[in-house]
Formats: C-alpha cells, structure tokens, sequence
C-alpha cells in the first residue's frame, strides 16, 4: 500500500526507413502509457528526423499529458525512443526528465541534434557520483546517472559506439537498462546481473525493445524472448544482431518485479508475474494460517496474492476496501484534520463486509507502516472485529541502491524490529510476512513458459497448480531464490555485490577526448 517507485520505464521502436505501416511517435506514446506504472513524473522521447539528426521532447507529467499530439510535434520518424521517470537519483525536474541527448550542440529550428547520441535509462548506478565527479563538469546540465551514462558513451575510448561501449560499460556498477539512439541505429543494453527487465518484441519487421511485454500488448507487438544480461543488441537496416558485451557471475533481477512492480499481465523472466503473484499468496496461506471470515486485499497490486491466500485457506475472497480512482496525491490538504484522514481520502469501505467480520488483510510489502497503520485504524472504527495482516513481501530491512525508493534503514518498519513489534506498531492482531523461503517457493511453483505460450492442461504446474514438495529444505528454496534473484533489501547476501564498497571504488575514466568548456 506504501508505494514503492521503480526508476523509469523505457521503450524503442526501429522500422526501417520508408516504411510507413505505423507512426512510430504515436506508438511509443502508447506503450510509453502501458508502462506508466514505472514512473509518473516525467516523460520523454528522443527521434531520428529524415537526416539522421535527432529531436527530442521531454516534460514533467504523465505520458497523457506531456504527448497531448501523441508525439506529432516531433519530426515524423522511423525509430525512436521513450522514457517515463519516478526520481530515485536526482531531483525531481524537468532537467532530469529523460531522454538524455548529448553530443553536438549545434541545434536547428526544430531543435534537431546532428551526432548526437540519446539514452534512456531505468535503474540506478551505486558509482553513478564518482563518475559524474570525474566527468567535464561544463557538460552536466542534470544531477543524473542517465546523463552519465550518456556522456561517457559519447567521451570514452573508441571510434565507434560499441568500442566506447566495451570502454564503458566494464565501469558502470548497478542496475541498467538502456534503449539508445546513435549512428542512426537503435542500441538495446542490459546489465550484466540483469537487475532490470528488458525485452524485444516486433510487429512484422518492426523491433520493438520494452521495459515489460505490457507494453507489446498495447500496440499489438509480438513478444519475442528477453534481452539476457550483459547483452547489447543492435538494429539496423540490416537487421538485429546479438552480442554479450559482459558477463557476471550471478543474475540477479529484482524479486520486487514479480511481487509489486511490473504490470500484472507482463511475462517476465519466462514467467508470468499475475501467476506468480498468486503463488505468492498460497505461499502466504500455507505459512501463516487463520481463522477468519474474510480475505481482503489492500487493491491493486495485492490482488492476485489475496486470491491465492484464499483458494488456498478456504476462505471468503472480497473486496471489501474500494480504492478511490479520483484520489490525488499532489491534493492539497488544508488542515491537520485532513492530513491525518489521508488513507480515508484514499481508500472506500464497504461496512457491511467488514462490520464484526475477521479480516485477513493482504499487501504486496510493508515499508514504513505509517499508512498501514492509518488503515488498520480506520477498518477498526468501520466496526472489524480481528485484523490479521499478510505481506506477499519479506521484511524490508536494507535500503535498495538499485534504483527502488527503498528508504534509509531507520525508516523502514521492520528494521530492528520483531515481527511482534512491528504487529504491536501498527496495531494489527497477527502479521505474517512471507519467508525468504517461501518467496523462493512461490516463485519455483510456477513453471517457466518459454514462447510466452499461455499454460494448458497439458503442462502440469504451468499455472502454479503444482503442490511443492515438502521435503524439500529451506535452504533449498532460499538458494533457489539467491540463483536469479537480487533480494538485498531483505537480506543483505541478496544482493549481487556489496553496492557501499562498489560505490567507493574508483577507476580511471578512458576518456577519448577532454571536450573545451563552450
């Protein structure tokens, strides 16, 4: 219910030149829309015009509202880019709204940039400070590590995009996904832990590479297989073409992917995160049960594992708390009155499904409990009898340097706390936080799909149907779990490596040229 923030949501579309069969502005602004959940500050596009330079927008808004036309406004195009933005490094601003353009400043009247390059980028980069420390100063107009990124491709040692690559990307620590316009070809890059999800889809001979597959059913894409860690690829008029530019020991995509950020209909890592999600909720079910009367998700995201919780404990499944679609988080509120009713500004009750009723309550995760706690005190004074609370999530316990607004380790509810203290906090009669164990349960109990083909009774377990074993050992599961997954802000093996001594780590910058202040 606390809201956690991935980065960014990205998006790049290739036809070839002459080919008119769709307007590429007008489809990255849709799939920019499917992936609007990823971040609702800011928005962006960057675009080939008919010389090759590129054009782009940005502003602060929602896609909706930044691309009023759709995108008209920018030249018409056969490739182009897309951004949304939630901050995690950088103020929250226009100059930090992406895409990133950097290269020649000469601009023509429609604000076009020969040579230029344009990056988009979703994740966070644990070294991002020092190398914006060592970079020309003169030439940092954001407080990004989407503009680094984008200069030292631009700065490093190498004639071409992929030399500086190989330069660059060895230096880069942390999550990145990355769709970019250079040398009028669009480049497609995934981190070498794959902590972010990116993947390729296309419409005929259109290439389209996404943050989530969501975004392929929004323009009617086919998807097509993930982008693997430490991968580049390259599209062109010649086609698309594969290479791994780095390779790391382990990967590790964010387990927050399945449990709360990617869209419910997304296909992620050969798994369908709605699946998984219910998964989630059985796991909930099987760990923690109760007697009750009702099982209750805190809506949206909490639905799918509020479903599973119930067909696996036998009891009731009902909405009974009525998310307001009309509420705003930017309304202002005039007194402190109104500042403490923000959850009853939120969220809608249907009384006589909770009135005397015990309730199982169902969230994805619990971060600083402040607004859990508001809403446990307001289902009590709608009259409910017992609150048994379940998070779909482990305890939060770490901060994330990764690129999720995990905050500061004193603000999280469940650091150094017990799991009874955190109950007594938010004044709640049971808490059940699912294990690491169970996470790793829940998500092996849905089969991998490959093709994206939809289950069938023909693949048992596919649907997650499948029991588990039981003898098989904690351990088992935690290290099935630590296999794929960065799990670090609930324990700090989960993480792919020590991001405070990476963040410390200094090496030289090959850069290929120290640019003159303008």
């Amino acid at each position: 219910m606390e809201r956690l923030r991935d980065a960014c949501g990205i998006v790049g579309i290739y036809a070839r030149p002459g080919d008119e069969s769709i307007d590429v502005r007008q489809y990255l602004t849709l799939a920019l829309t499917a992936l609007q959940h990823r971040g609702q500050e800011s928005a962006g596009m960057a675009v080939y015009d008919r010389q090759g330079r590129i054009a782009h927008r940005v502003g602060m808004g929602k896609v909706r509202e930044v691309f009023t036309d759709m995108g008209q406004g920018l030249p018409a195009t056969h490739c182009g880019i897309g951004h949304v933005r939630y901050s995690t490094t950088g103020s929250s601003c226009v100059e930090n709204a992406g895409p990133f353009v950097v290269g020649d400043d000469v601009e023509g009247q429609d604000g076009a940039r020969p040579g230029a390059i344009a990056v988009a980028h979703n994740g966070n980069l644990v070294n991002g400070p020092a190398l914006r420390a060592r970079l020309p100063q003169h030439l940092l107009s954001s407080t990004t590590d989407s503009e680094a990124i984008a200069l030292l491709l631009l700065l490093a040692e190498g004639a071409t995009l992929r030399e500086r690559m190989l330069t660059a990307f060895p230096l880069l620590k942390g999550a990145y996904s990355l769709v970019i316009l250079a040398e009028g070809k669009l480049y497609a890059v995934r981190d070498p832990w794959g902590m972010r999800p990116l993947c390729l889809g296309r419409i005929g001979g259109i290439w389209i590479a996404a943050s989530e597959s969501c975004a392929f059913d929004r323009i009617g894409a086919t998807f097509v297989r993930n982008v693997e860690p430490g991968e580049l690829i390259t599209i062109d008029e010649q086609g698309l073409h594969s290479e791994i530019l780095v390779q790391a020991p382990r990967q590790t995509l964010c387990v927050f992917e399945y449990i709360y950020f990617s869209d419910a209909t997304s296909y992620v890592n050969d798994r369908y995160v709605y699946l998984v999600r219910e998964a989630l909720g059985r796991e909930l079910a099987r760990e923690y049960p109760v007697e009750a009367d009702l099982v209750v998700p805190v809506p949206d995201s909490s639905i799918p594992a509020a479903l599973g919780y119930a067909a696996a404990s036998g009891i009731p499944y009902g909405q009974a708390i009525i998310k307001n679609r009309y509420s705003d988080r930017t309304f202002i509120k005039p007194d402190q009155r109104l500042r403490q009713m923000e959850v009853d500004l939120k969220f809608n009750f249907v009384r006589p499904k909770v009135e005397g009723q015990r309730l199982v309550i169902v969230d994805d995760s619990i971060v600083r409990g402040n607004t859990m706690k508001r809403l446990v005190a307001a289902l009590r004074h709608q009259g409910v009898r017992e609150i048994h609370l379940r998070s779909s999530a482990p305890p939060l316990r770490h901060p994330c340097y990764f690129g999720i607004d995990i905050p500061h380790e004193g603000e999280l509810v469940a650091a150094g706390r017990s799991i009874q203290e955190v109950a007594d906090y938010i004044g709640v009669d049971s808490l059940g936080y699912l294990s690491i164990a169970g996470l790793g349960r829940a998500i092996a109990s849905v089969r991998r799909v490959s093709g994206r083909t939809a289950p069938t009774a023909a693949q048992p377990g596919a649907s997650s149907a499948e029991p588990v074993e039981e003898s098989e050992t904690t351990a088992f599961y935690e290290e099935l779990l630590h296999r794929e997954f960065c799990y670090g802000c609930m324990r700090r093996q989960g993480w792919p490596f020590d991001p405070v001594v990476a963040a410390d780590e200094s090496s030289p910058l090959p850069l290929m040229r120290q640019p003159s202040p303008s």
